[in-house]
């Protein structure tokens, strides 16, 4: 079970996706959603420590940790995981940012507003077979 989030800078989710599609009850969803909000105070720590877009894990819930992407515009990508699924992670994030600069490159964008793109979301379950 993977759960990914797009976070925007004033802390509103943009972008939602579990990964396998309904893998989660409600109660579980739940709790991933407070995991990833939970570590947004350590991503806020972190992003001032590195040099990197890629935070690598930066919080843990239960048997699964909390990787982050902090993009130049303050969106953080926040990824709940297994632990052991950190090999294709940076190669993961810096795929997701690139289609994600392709969405926010459009005028009519608001980057406060949730990305209902379906392309975006098949593109972003295709790119997490590929990678995690």
């Amino acid at each position: 079970m993977t759960v990914l989030m797009i976070i925007s800078p004033k802390n509103r989710p943009v972008f939602e996706a579990v990964i396998p599609a309904n893998s989660l009850s409600e109660r579980q969803l739940i709790l991933s959603q407070l995991a990833i909000f939970a570590a947004l105070d350590m991503v806020d720590e972190a992003m001032w420590s590195s040099k990197d877009l890629y935070l690598k894990v930066v919080d843990r819930f239960n048997d699964q940790s909390v990787s982050a992407f902090v993009t130049p515009g303050n969106h953080r990508f926040m990824l709940l995981h297994d632990a052991r699924q950190d090999d294709g992670l940076k190669a993961f994030f810096n795929k997701l940012y690139e289609f994600f600069i392709k969405i926010a490159l459009n005028p009519f964008y608001d980057d406060e507003e949730p990305i209902r793109s379906k392309a975006f979301s098949d593109r972003v379950r295709h790119l997490a077979q590929e990678y995690l």
